[in-house]
């Protein structure tokens, strides 16, 4: 019996998308947490309408009160200003009584002391002077007239009567604070061009590697990541920082043996995560009308406790549920980082060096994060 070699093929189609159910399962949450965060809205909402109405009818009523303290106001003005024009007519009427009865008095008065005569039938009227007698040097003079009395003021008939005095404008009342249609509705703002913290959507992460070897090409992932950065995706000197972790010993290839191999060489026993920490964002590309754009991701990569210095370039976009889409890849030499390359049948079927790290990501704009 000849010693016989069992070649097994792999068609490994390489799962970087995120699986269909978790991706409705996230949705479904996403709708579930928004709508919460709306009906708590709401009840602040209606909470503040009803103090809003209750302001507005306060204010109201105090406006319909101070209008009628100021109609009284005007009313109690023009009687008082009656009233006073009734006692200025009695003091115009007495006056003129008593300047009747001073007229009466001057004409009773006897005319000897002003040298004329009573006016009688045949003779000169009263107040012309006697003819002096015949043969007298005298010349008469004339009687000076007394100086007329000041007339009095009397309000002339038809005049009309002077009006209450101008009242002050009434203050504009205060408004009440706010407004009973300011509604506020939750809603996180998605600013693709200004800084933002985003959380990874573990469930909709995967990471993996793609190696080559003697026989066939095969590929390690995992979707156990977890993760957050901040970012603006358009501005190379701006805040762009975080990491991305997995958990190394969840990387499978499926084939147990081969996957029992990397866990050893990656000595996921010691050194039981794989690390990137985001150091700068370069965009080579931006359109923000289509949020989307393209450029490289400098920062350092740790593997089985080395780190190196390493530049992924990426491919940003935004899906309808306005998660942030990342998804690039990059060559890595596993002796950088001290891994052992596996192989088999004493060397017969061996691993490359080189492989390809590649990450598909999703994350959102983190709760209480920059918005």
């Amino acid at each position: 019996k000849k010693d016989r070699v069992r070649v097994v093929v792999d068609l490994d189609d390489r799962a970087t998308g995120p699986d269909p159910v978790a991706l409705l399962r996230d949705d479904v949450a996403t709708l579930q947490r928004d709508l919460g965060d709306l009906r708590t809205s709401l009840g602040g909402n209606f909470e503040r309408l009803g103090t809003a109405l209750e302001e507005r009818a306060e204010a109201r009523h105090g406006d319909e009160k101070a209008l009628a303290r100021e109609v009284a106001a005007v009313q109690q003005a023009q009687f008082g200003q009656r009233a006073d024009l009734g006692k200025v007519a009695a003091q115009v009427q007495g006056i003129d009584q008593r300047l009747a009865q001073l007229a009466e008095q001057v004409a009773a008065m006897p005319h000897a002391a002003t040298g004329t005569a009573p006016a009688t039938a045949g003779q000169p009227d009263a107040g012309v002077p006697a003819a002096a007698a015949p043969g007298s040097a005298e010349v008469p003079t004339p009687k000076a007239e007394p100086a007329a009395a000041p007339a009095a003021v009397v309000p002339l008939a038809g005049a009309p009567e002077p009006g209450p005095p101008e009242a002050a404008p009434a203050a504009k009342p205060a408004q009440p604070k706010g407004s009973f249609l300011s509604f506020s509705v939750p809603a996180t703002k998605f600013q693709f061009t200004e800084p933002q913290d985003y959380v990874l959507v573990a469930d909709l992460c995967r990471v993996g590697f793609d190696a080559k070897s003697t026989l066939h090409d095969f590929t390690g992932v995992t979707s156990k990541v977890r993760g957050q950065f901040t970012a603006d995706f358009d501005d190379p000197d701006g805040a762009f920082r975080g990491s991305v972790a997995c958990e190394a010993k969840t990387l499978v290839t499926g084939v147990d043996g081969r996957d029992a191999a990397l866990r050893e060489h990656l000595d996921t026993e010691h050194h039981p995560e794989i690390t990137f920490t985001i150091g700068r964002f370069e965009p080579v590309e931006v359109d923000a009308g289509q949020l989307t754009c393209a450029g490289t991701i400098a920062g350092q990569m740790t593997i089985r406790g080395k780190t190196r210095d390493v530049r992924m370039p990426v491919k940003i976009s935004v899906d309808p549920s306005k998660r942030v889409v990342i998804e690039g890849q990059m060559p890595l030499l596993l002796s950088d980082y001290g891994v052992p390359v596996p192989s088999q049948m004493g060397g017969a079927i061996k691993m490359q060096d080189e492989v390809q790290v590649w990450v598909a990501l999703r994350a959102r704009v983190q709760a209480g994060g920059r918005k």
